[in-house]
Parts: structure tokens; C-alpha cells; sequence
């Protein structure tokens, strides 16, 4: 499992300007101790959740969400950048394929591996990290987009825009359920390969799964405040987002929701 950090921006250190109206994104701000990215998202209201009818019963019911502005990496945490906190870690590898390269997500690290990387780029940097909340995830993912991907319905248009179970990995894995294109990757590839949403994030559906702030609940949907929730009662495991690189349809959808 991977991560994407989200960082709480004091604007006047950073000097970050956000523009009025929806949607509104401000790129190019990058901390110096590992070097990630982050763009600036305007905050707003979405319906959260399955609003198309594909997914479990875990994504309803679709509801209105409001949450406030945030900067969230631009990109998944990659083993080069995980390795400046934990040098010994391994991401491992997939019938021989390694997932240890320096531009892959980092993957193989618990939800506190996660959060332990933010604090500690929270005492690195002098700003505050820390995973994103569900709700925010989601915003962010969908792009201000409705659909169940941020690219549209199209099967074939996946390949452009995330790493994904394709036609090729079909033929090697004939049991997965893939989608009708091919990315070129059987395996995580270098973050940011493909095209990003229209929020400027790259891999928010596809490549890794990411761990979120929230604790897991099935239910949790019909149990919180519609301004910034997040779901911190007591749960055995914590929420996962965004499907990986051995996904199909199901699980490549910006409502889809699991929990570890």
C-alpha cells in the first residue's frame, strides 16, 4: 500500500495564492527534504460515494460533502523519497518483477509506517504533514468530475490516464478482470507516467493503493457532519483508496473504498 501526503499550508510562510471560484488549483510548491510536489486545491461540495449505481454497498449512500482548502502531494510517495526516512525498506517485488526502483510508488508499508513518514517530514520541514482524510481523497481524486473515473466511462481510455489490469496483464493473469487497453506496465510504473486528472494530480486511480486518515466503517457514510468528516471511531483497520496496478473496473473508480 502506498501513500500520498497532504500538507496543512501556512500561507504566509509559502506564500500560496488560491483563487476564488470552483474549481481552482495552484501548483508548483515543493518541500525541500524529499523534494515531492504539492498542488493547492480550492475546497468545495461534491455528492460523495457511489452516485452511479456500480459500486458496494460500503460507497452509500452518495451524500454531500464540503471540505476546505488543501495542498495534497502531487504525486505518490516514491521508494527514493520513503528511503530519505526509512533507508532499509523494501517494496518487494511481483513474480519477479521488483517494485524497488527509485521513481516507483512506495509500497509494502503499513498505515503507521504512513503516518509515521508524515511526522517526520512534519519535524524535518517545519510545516505540518499528514495523511488525507477520506472525504478529502475523494474530492481530490474525482477532479470535479461526477463519473465514476476522472476520465469518463470509455474502458479504452484508461491506459492514458492510469496504470491499471490491462490486456496484457489478462494474458498473463487470464483470471483478472481487466480493462480493454494496454499501459505498457505489468507492474507499478514511475509516478506520473500517465495523464493527470484536471486537479493536476497524477495516479489518484490505478498504480498503488492509498492510505487515508480515516477508520474503516461500512456504515461510516450514514454517521458524519457534512463539513471536513472523518471517520475516527473504533475500528480494526484503517480506509484505502484508489485501486493499484492489478485493478479492474471495480476497484479503479474514485468512490471505491476498502479497508486493511
Amino acid at each position: 500500500m502506498s501513500i500520498r501526503v497532504l500538507i496543512i499550508i501556512s500561507f504566509s510562510i509559502l506564500s500560496v495564492v488560491l483563487f476564488t471560484g470552483y474549481p481552482a488549483v495552484v501548483c508548483g510548491e515543493t518541500e525541500t527534504v524529499t523534494g515531492m510536489e504539492f498542488v493547492s486545491v480550492k475546497g468545495g461540495c461534491f455528492q460523495m460515494g457511489d452516485t452511479t449505481g456500480e459500486g458496494d454497498p460500503n460507497e452509500r449512500p452518495a451524500h454531500e460533502v464540503c471540505v476546505s482548502d488543501f495542498s495534497m502531494g502531487k504525486y505518490e510517495v516514491t521508494n527514493e523519497q520513503f528511503r530519505k526516512f526509512r533507508s532499509s525498506h523494501d517494496s518487494g517485488k511481483f513474480e519477479r518483477l521488483t517494485l524497488n526502483e527509485d521513481k516507483q510508488p512506495v509500497v509494502n508499508v503499513s498505515w503507521d509506517d504512513a503516518t509515521a513518514y508524515a511526522k517526520w517530514l512534519s519535524s524535518k520541514s517545519g510545516h505540518t504533514f499528514r495523511l488525507p482524510t477520506e472525504a478529502e481523497w475523494e474530492y481530490a481524486a474525482r477532479g470535479g468530475t461526477a463519473s465514476s473515473r476522472y476520465w469518463g466511462n470509455d474502458n479504452a481510455e484508461a491506459c492514458k490516464y492510469a496504470n491499471v489490469a490491462d490486456a496484457t496483464a489478462k494474458k498473463s493473469f487470464p483470471k483478472w478482470t481487466s480493462f480493454n487497453c494496454s499501459d505498457g506496465y505489468l507492474v507499478s510504473a514511475p509516478v506520473g507516467s500517465f495523464k493527470p486528472n484536471a486537479y493536476g494530480l497524477y495516479d489518484m486511480l490505478g498504480n498503488a493503493w492509498e492510505w487515508v486518515e480515516d477508520v474503516y466503517n461500512a456504515e461510516a457514510y450514514s454517521k458524519l457532519p457534512k463539513s471536513n468528516p472523518i471517520y475516527e471511531g473504533v475500528g480494526e483497520y484503517r480506509v484505502e483508496r484508489g485501486g493499484g496496478w492489478s485493478n479492474g473496473p471495480l476497484g479503479i473508480r474514485s468512490s471505491h473504498r476498502v479497508g486493511l
